[in-house]
């Protein structure tokens, strides 16, 4: 169904990517030309993501030995790089614009070109929400918000080119700055969502903690998890890539637990696995027992 949502993302990123191109070019309009560069950049990204969504699901291997989780994120760092690459080439352009005088716009086509986009951006929005819930996908969470900016955006440029279209002339010498200061406007709102993705993904890949709701979730469900098992202390290590959480437990056993033998220490392992089974996976759940405190 992932993949099914990653298509649905796909097709529509190339039908944006030609309908803005071709009205920028009937229109002259950068502003529209931005939105068709998106769809396009979007549309080369989708085909890397639909690839990253298979090869995360492939099993650890030599080469990986703690499996292909990483790239999730990797993935995500880099197309918020790509984003802002994009949009600040589009700022400076705009801005340059502006001081040359702006340019011409056809108002009237840019009008239905706005119209179009915002209704299909916000179809596409609808449909991947739906499936990124049913299946929890990470990459398809953030893809159903890249079009949800995408449809809030060209309502936006929706409500001003009919504005300039209908009531032009009391603009008057502002008519030609219409467009640049639309992609200003549309960057400034634009920015604060690739930056956050970028730095929530890049702490991922740098092996930092989840947040700290989660942090806590995961140490509640630990701490109940640890009933019948007689630890006197023990510490916990999370670390989240992608959709896979990483613990490391670390258990202090008392003295009179230890000469316990391997096969206890195992039965231990195997009820905590699976007490914390909601959370992760055997291979992603580490248990160490130790009677030295100092490896607590």
């Amino acid at each position: 169904m992932e993949t099914r949502g990653l298509w649905t993302s796909i097709a529509g990123c190339l039908a944006m990517a030609a309908l803005g191109f071709s009205f920028a070019h009937w229109t002259h309009s950068d502003a529209i030309f931005l939105d068709g560069v998106f769809s396009l950049v979007n549309f080369i990204m989708s085909l890397v993501m639909l690839a990253v969504s298979r090869l995360i699901k492939r099993s650890a291997d030599s080469r990986f030995p703690f499996g292909y989780a990483s790239f999730e994120p990797a993935f995500n760092v880099l197309q918020s790089m790509v984003m802002l690459g994009v949009m600040l080439m589009a700022l400076s352009s705009a801005i340059a614009a502006l001081y040359e005088g702006g340019r011409s716009l056809q108002t009237g086509i840019a009008t239905l070109y706005a119209s179009i986009a915002s209704t299909g951006c916000l179809l596409v929005y609808l449909l991947l929400r739906r499936i990124a819930k049913a299946t929890g996908s990470p990459l398809l969470q953030v893809d159903a918000f890249a079009w949800l900016m995408d449809a809030i955006l060209s309502g936006l440029v929706l409500c001003a080119f009919a504005f300039a279209w209908q009531f032009g002339e009391l603009l008057g010498g502002w008519l030609p700055y219409v467009d640049s200061l639309l992609i200003i406007a549309m960057v400034a709102v634009m920015l604060p969502v690739p930056v956050r993705i970028l730095y929530r993904n890049l702490m991922e890949v740098l092996l930092a903690a989840p947040a700290l709701p989660v942090q806590r979730q995961m140490r509640r469900a630990f701490r109940d998890a640890m009933r019948d098992i007689p630890g006197k202390d023990w510490s916990l290590s999370i670390t989240k890539i992608g959709r896979a959480v990483y613990l490391h437990a670390r258990i202090l056993l008392p003295e009179e637990s230890r000469d316990v033998s391997v096969q206890q220490a195992d039965e231990w392992r195997e009820l905590l696995t699976g007490r914390m089974e909601e959370f992760v996976a055997e291979r992603e759940f580490d248990v160490v027992f130790t009677t030295d405190a100092s490896y607590i």
